[in-house]
């Protein structure tokens, strides 16, 4: 298990923990390990950053370590991703909230 402190998390590039950031709030409910696309973490960071810097910071985190990149396109934190997206996000994850659905009269 890496030594991941608040200082080291704070020394990370921006893009790097806007990325991390991003897992529990596209997929609140995702596994550990679980990926996402890309074009999943372009949607929602496009007005900060292009696919392909998203793409390419991927890339980088994986070439240190801390993602796994499969089929291509899909980025995977490693177990020194999820520490550094716990201690980003403080382990919790956002509530879903949603109103009711309400299904027509009969």
């Amino acid at each position: 298990m890496a030594n991941v402190t608040e200082q080291y998390v704070q020394s990370l590039e921006p893009i790097y923990r806007d990325i991390l950031a991003m897992y529990p709030e596209i997929d609140p409910a995702r596994k550990k390990g679980s990926g996402l696309a890309y074009q999943s973490l372009y949607t929602a960071l496009s007005d900060k950053y292009g696919l392909g810097e998203i793409k390419a910071a991927c890339e980088q985190m994986a070439a240190g370590g801390a993602m796994e990149i499969r089929l291509g396109y899909f980025a995977h934190p490693t177990e020194l991703g999820e520490e550094i997206i716990a201690k980003l996000t403080g382990g919790t994850v956002p509530p879903v909230m949603v109103p009711p659905f309400a299904p027509p009269k009969s």
